[in-house]
């Protein structure tokens, strides 16, 4: 038997076996760089839908109470337990995300976070009930008018 007659075979067999090699490769790691970005947008998905969900709670909470105080009248007792209830959570949400950061959410996310809390602080000094409420459906408005456009760029969503 002649060596040389079987050697461009083997070439091709060789060929063959780094070019499957290579090519198993770069698709993992396409596949693995895909599932990790995929990973970290619902993440941010998930970030910046808790940070608007509670926006809305404390929009809720300020909205019901500025509408009762308006009319002279107090909330239910019910009702303001369950608002209370879910400012709380919404209030605790936030500071979480505040916390979290530019983590998974973006530097211009957490800024307009900082600015909320802030001006939720200002909101609670030397003023009347009403005025308070006022001014932190003010804060919370335009937190949520930034975060939403925020969160569609941060997340490429038309």
């Amino acid at each position: 038997m002649d060596l040389s007659a079987f050697l461009p075979s083997i070439g091709t067999f060789l060929t063959g076996i780094v070019v499957a090699v290579v090519s198993a490769r770069l698709t993992v790691k396409y596949a693995l760089t895909r599932f990790y970005s995929e990973k970290w947008w619902e993440r941010k998905v998930s970030a910046y839908t808790s940070i608007i969900e509670a926006l809305h709670h404390v929009r809720d909470y300020a909205d019901t109470n500025l509408e009762f105080e308006k009319r002279g009248m107090d909330v239910p007792e019910e009702g303001d337990k369950e608002l209370t209830e879910r400012l709380q959570q919404a209030m605790k949400e936030l500071r979480k995300q505040w916390d979290i950061g530019n983590f998974i959410i973006s530097d211009a996310a957490v800024e307009v976070l900082n600015t909320l809390m802030c001006e939720l602080d200002q909101s609670t000094q030397n003023v009347t009930w009403s005025t308070h409420l006022i001014l932190k459906l003010e804060a919370v408005d335009k937190c949520l008018s930034s975060m939403r456009t925020i969160a569609r760029a941060d997340l490429n969503v038309p």
